[in-house]
Formats: C-alpha cells, sequence, structure tokens
C-alpha cells in the first residue's frame, strides 16, 4: 500500500478528538481561594459535592466580573458564578443559557443566607439536572 504524497503516514495517527477533554464545570469567586473563610470553603465544598463532582474536577477561578469572551480560553459548557458579575445577564439565581453555556449567577459565598442557597440550589439543580 502506497502512501499518497500530499499526506504522512502520521497524519492521522493522532486525531485531536481523542485528546479533546470535556470541559470543567467553571467556578468563578469574587475573591482569591486563599481568602475565603473557612465555612465559606465548607459552602461551596458541599455544594460541589452535592452536584455530583468533586473539588479535583472543576476548575475556579478569581474575576469581579465577566462575559464569555473573559472565560473563553477554558472552554466551559457550565459556569457557576458566585460574587462576580455576568456581563450576559444581570439576573441572579436563574440558569441562563447564552451562546451554548449554561450560567448561574449568585450573590458572593459570604452573602449566602439559608434562603439565597435555597434559590440558588434550585438553578443549580436545574442546570445540572440533580
Amino acid at each position: 500500500m502506497s502512501v499518497p504524497a500530499s499526506s504522512s503516514p502520521l497524519e492521522s495517527l493522532y486525531q485531536e478528538e481523542l485528546y479533546s477533554l470535556p470541559s470543567p464545570v467553571l467556578f468563578i469567586l469574587n475573591q482569591p481561594w486563599e481568602t475565603i473563610a473557612d465555612a465559606d470553603k465548607t459552602t461551596l465544598t458541599k455544594m460541589i459535592v452535592a452536584l455530583r463532582l468533586s473539588l479535583a474536577s472543576v476548575r475556579i477561578i478569581t474575576r469581579n466580573q465577566f462575559s464569555l469572551t473573559d472565560i473563553a480560553a477554558y472552554a466551559p459548557t457550565k459556569v457557576v458564578a458566585l460574587g462576580a458579575t455576568f456581563a450576559g445577564s444581570p439576573e441572579l439565581y436563574k440558569n441562563v443559557t447564552v451562546e451554548g453555556v449554561s450560567v448561574v449567577a449568585g450573590e458572593s459565598l459570604s452573602s449566602l443566607d439559608d434562603a439565597k442557597k435555597k434559590i440558588l440550589w434550585l438553578a443549580l439543580r436545574q442546570m445540572f439536572g440533580v
């Protein structure tokens, strides 16, 4: 069997689709991880576990505000913004889909009381189907 002159035998060996990793769920917080109170870290960890995820399976970044263009390099399909303002929608505690990306925005971890946690949880359940 001969290989056409225009292609290399290695050209089809490593297909990009094989190395396409699923995009992680992106959590955007309004303050660096090191400055978050232990109680708020516990709240976030419980939230992530309740969504059937692990802390290691999500990506956490820090921004005060963001747009989909700002986070395009992370290629997320789901974004949970806590304390970070989403330029695509001013609505809090609602699952909105913009350009194929589901986004739920809420107040910062330190501002979440029990009532806000319940509303946030309803939006996250809708986003993740749990």
